[in-house]
């Protein structure tokens, strides 16, 4: 399979979907968005996840393909969900004349769909989902469009596992400085009551806990009271 510069530079994209968006369904979404853009045939994409045991179409390039995934769930079958379950690949080449699911393909066509792939998105503790692909054309897909969705999709597994480690870890961060900015107002309000009161650390804490837990307002925020306007809040 030979792709072209601007292909390459696409899938070279991927990398920086997952720094350039604020959470994974955002960076699943500019993966469908790109794929829909250089695989050949192809008019729709969609990602499909299972959240507590039920699919759920998390990413989409438009509503088309959503509301083609949505289809497959309430008939409980359709090539997203048995890519998921199998680990195979699945390719339509006109879904009018494909048997293997009756109840989808009928409604499919309806809603303008004749030719597909799902292909299984995969991690180190399984299948996790499917990348769909989707035409209004039959026959849409030639051996060289899969081959290249393929790659699209193992771009999208590897995105995913590091979009969800690194989503984890900058949330992490973000509440360890929090915590660190809590601290550094608390240990400032400690310090105007200490000097105002002439008391004790344990002393100055305490009348801020009991401020917190009287006034049912987190502490960090008595805090910033008491170093915004050097009173302790409803006590004076």
């Amino acid at each position: 399979m030979e792709l072209t510069e601007n292909q390459l530079r696409e899938i070279t994209a991927l990398a920086g979907a997952v720094l350039g968006q604020d959470d994974l369904v955002g960076t699943l979404q500019e993966i469908t968005r790109i794929a829909a853009r250089i695989v050949p045939g192809t008019d729709a994409v969609s990602i499909t996840t299972f959240q507590d045991g039920r699919p759920t179409a998390v990413a989409f390039s438009d509503e088309w393909a959503k509301e083609l995934d949505e289809l497959q769930f309430d008939e409980r079958e359709g090539p997203c969900l048995d890519a998921t379950r199998t680990g195979n690949l699945f390719r339509m080449q006109d879904l009018e004349a494909d048997t293997r699911w009756p109840a989808y393909t009928e409604r499919a066509t309806r809603h303008g769909a004749r030719s597909a792939v799902s292909i299984p998105l995969h991690s180190e503790v399984g299948n996790f989902g499917a990348m769909n692909l989707y035409s209004r054309t039959p026959d849409a897909f030639t051996g060289e469009a899969v081959a290249l969705a393929q790659v699209l999709a193992g771009q999208a597994g590897h995105a995913s596992l590091v979009a969800a480690a690194f989503f984890r870890h900058r949330d992490l961060a973000e509440q360890l400085r929090e915590a660190i900015r809590s601290r550094s107002v608390i240990d400032q309000a400690m310090g105007v009551l200490m000097a105002q009161r002439k008391i004790t650390a344990d002393a100055a804490f305490g009348l801020l806990r009991d401020a917190s837990q009287h006034r049912n307002v987190k502490l960090r925020l008595v805090a910033q009271e008491v170093v915004d306007t050097g009173t302790l809040p409803g006590r004076g």
